[in-house]
């Protein structure tokens, strides 16, 4: 497996963009952006649309005067340029070179910026923004198969050394690797940035017209607790929902939790408060689901590859024996914490106001 890479910052506290890069928000504005064991669930608030409605919950967290409330408006439009830099510098370096690293952060990149625009869409009706998720999940899509392999390859060639038995499988992967990597190559080296671009313009000149409108300030904030307490809820339910004998339960769970959590670090620390520690806590939550799934793909792989070799099954018992172990070890490891989602929203300073 690889080794594990420490949580990414917020990315709403990045100053904006260098002089000679293109920013996202109209000129005028710059001076304002700042930079098989499942335990039972315990008895928790339930983030469903019973609870209060969104503008409700900007007056319970925010009580007085208008001016109490956090200025969302500059919050988004930081995040959506910093989203968007980061997404195209990884895109650039994606070009440049096809590599494990280079793949994985562009995925990254990209998951954030869908994140983020599937939050304004919760307050910005456009076209551009609809055009504009739909490209960037195509393009998420046509790395998903060689992210794959690479997760594969790493492990077993490290296990290769241990189990020297799997030289056959390691060349395998080593083959496709490279043919996903041409065709990805060419996938990626297509990829134009002009009209993504000019959506995304689109998309924050809306969002700079209604912050600026009386009841802009009041409607961004309600929006942004509305949309991120309805992933939460989201990610409750796929969590309530987890079967231990079904790794899928527990991918649907990662999803939801992680649209969850890129709405989160979007917001902080302008609405929710939340720390950095506070935030690498659900970085490193999520992060052991991710291992689950990665020992589920190279499960997949194997059995795969035994359909085929029918010969190498008794060759490759032990090393089966030895996959079952560290996946069964990280399900239990993950499901001694499952519950530890119910804590993470709403934060405690923003119950601390209610």
């Amino acid at each position: 497996m690889q080794t594990p890479r420490l949580p990414q910052s917020n990315v709403a506290s990045l100053p904006p963009p260098a002089a000679g890069v293109i920013s996202l928000t109209p000129p005028q504005d710059s001076a304002s952006i700042p930079a098989p064991f499942l335990t039972p669930l315990p008895t928790a608030p339930d983030p469903t649309p019973a609870n209060p409605g969104p503008l409700s919950l900007v007056k319970r967290a925010f009580p007085g005067a208008r001016s109490a409330v956090p200025a969302v408006g500059p919050c988004l439009q930081a995040a959506l340029q910093a989203r968007w830099k980061a997404y195209r510098e990884q895109l650039r370096s994606c070009q440049a070179d096809v590599s494990e690293e280079a793949v994985h952060e562009l995925r990254v990149a990209t998951r954030r910026l869908i994140a983020q625009l599937a939050l304004l869409s919760c307050m910005i009706p456009s076209p551009a923004l609809d055009k504009a998720r739909r490209m960037l999940k195509r393009r998420l899509a046509a790395l998903g198969e060689l992210r794959d392999t690479h997760v594969q390859r790493t492990f077993v060639s490290k296990a290769s050394r241990r189990f020297p038995e799997l030289a056959d499988l390691r060349e395998r992967l080593g083959r496709q690797e490279k043919r996903l990597v041409r065709a990805a190559a060419g996938k990626v080296g297509r990829c134009k940035m002009r009209k993504l671009e000019r959506w995304l313009r689109a998309v924050a000149d809306e969002l700079d017209t209604l912050r600026r409108q009386a009841r802009g300030r009041n409607q961004l904030a309600a929006a942004a607790l509305g949309a991120t307490t309805s992933a939460f809820a989201e990610a409750v339910a796929r969590r309530r929902a987890i079967d231990p004998a079904d790794p899928r339960t527990i991918h649907r769970t990662r999803v939801a939790f992680k649209r969850f959590r890129y709405m989160v670090e979007s917001l902080s620390p302008c609405l929710t408060g939340l720390s950095k520690r506070e935030l690498r806590a659900l970085a490193w939550y999520q992060r052991r689901m991710g291992i689950i799934q990665d020992l589920e793909v190279l499960h997949q792989c194997v059995a795969r590859y035994l359909e085929r070799q029918k010969d190498a099954e008794v060759l490759l018992r032990p090393f089966v024996r030895h996959l079952q172990k560290r996946r069964a070890r990280a399900l239990r490891a993950f499901l001694k914490t499952a519950d530890a989602l119910l804590g993470f929203w709403p934060p405690t300073r923003l119950e601390s106001k209610v």
